[in-house]
């Protein structure tokens, strides 16, 4: 297949996916959902001592000093689907980072990055938050997960990738995760922004990423978005974006069932498969938290 052929396939790619997110463009409104940002905790100043952000971080907006440390990040952690954490690792930024950050050898999935960039974010007084991305299929192995910060200028929630290292773009503003599916849903042409990508054409840009954008487009489904964002874990619900009549419960048990065969199938570690064996077994007692208001949250 040589790359015209390879574009006309990620084109027709991106169209179904694209589809799919047009025929459901309601949501359930669920709860009313407040996410609570901490800014206080400690462990903050040890992050901006043992690593630059402050310095790579730089001069400007939220958006901007947030996108550099996205585009720091990105290169200097390898990625690692199946990553799980270790009884040596703790969920956080600082232990994060001593593991994987500039080791090849040590990969991390995309949680784990979001939640680096999240707590650096917080590290410089800028809110930030996760949001899962997820597909329609249940036998889909993959979805995503990326960070989003809040724009004190630009009075708007903005998605960057530390996986990519990329933001997106409808070729005027950078966009937040909604706004990005919508801007799929209408098949609007807009597209990732990977670094060093800042002076070409929107058009050139859309078939440049093409995989990236299916990637995105095919994992915005539904959402969730963490409702407790502070250092390291806690035991707060997600709250959930769920299309008009789509039964998550459902969708997630096929999910669970189907990820542990592929493990099993593939060899992943044993962690990884305890891990997805845990999944199945709380599948049942699993009750989305929906409350789709909380992605328009405004946190000031």
């Amino acid at each position: 297949m040589n790359k015209r052929e390879k574009t006309q396939v990620g084109k027709r790619f991106l169209g179904v996916y694209c589809g799919i997110l047009f025929n459901a463009p309601s949501f359930e409104t669920g709860q009313e959902v407040v996410c609570s940002y901490d800014f206080t905790n400690p462990k903050y100043e040890e992050l901006k001592s043992r690593y630059p952000i402050v310095k790579i971080a730089g001069e400007g907006g939220d958006f901007e000093r947030a996108l550099r440390i996205c585009q720091w990040l990105a290169p200097n952690l390898s990625h690692q689907g199946n990553f799980s954490l270790t009884s040596s690792l703790e969920f956080n930024s600082i232990s994060l980072l001593d593991y994987a950050f500039g080791n090849p050898e040590h990969g991390v999935n995309c949680v784990s990055k979001a939640k680096i960039l999240v707590e650096c974010c917080l590290a410089l007084g800028i809110f930030a938050r996760r949001i899962g991305l997820y597909p329609n299929s249940p036998f889909d192995t993959d979805n995503h997960v990326v960070a989003e910060i809040y724009d004190r200028k630009r009075k708007k929630w903005i998605m960057l990738d530390p996986t990519s290292g990329g933001y997106f773009t409808d070729g005027k503003n950078p966009l937040s995760c909604l706004e990005m599916r919508e801007n799929f849903a209408l098949n609007a042409g807009g597209s990732i922004v990977l670094p060093r990508q800042k002076s070409i054409s929107l058009e050139k840009l859309n078939e440049k990423n093409l995989s990236w954008n299916f990637y995105f487009a095919k994992n915005c489904y539904y959402m969730t978005v963490e409702t407790v964002i502070g250092f390291g874990e806690n035991d707060a619900d997600s709250a959930y974006l769920l299309p008009v009549g789509f039964d998550c419960k459902a969708n997630r048990r096929q999910n669970a069932d189907f990820m542990l065969k592929t493990a099993i199938k593939e060899g992943w570690e044993a962690t990884a498969i305890k891990s997805l064996e845990k999944r199945v077994r709380s599948i049942e007692k699993f009750t989305p938290l929906v409350g789709s208001k909380a992605l328009w949250h405004i946190p000031i």
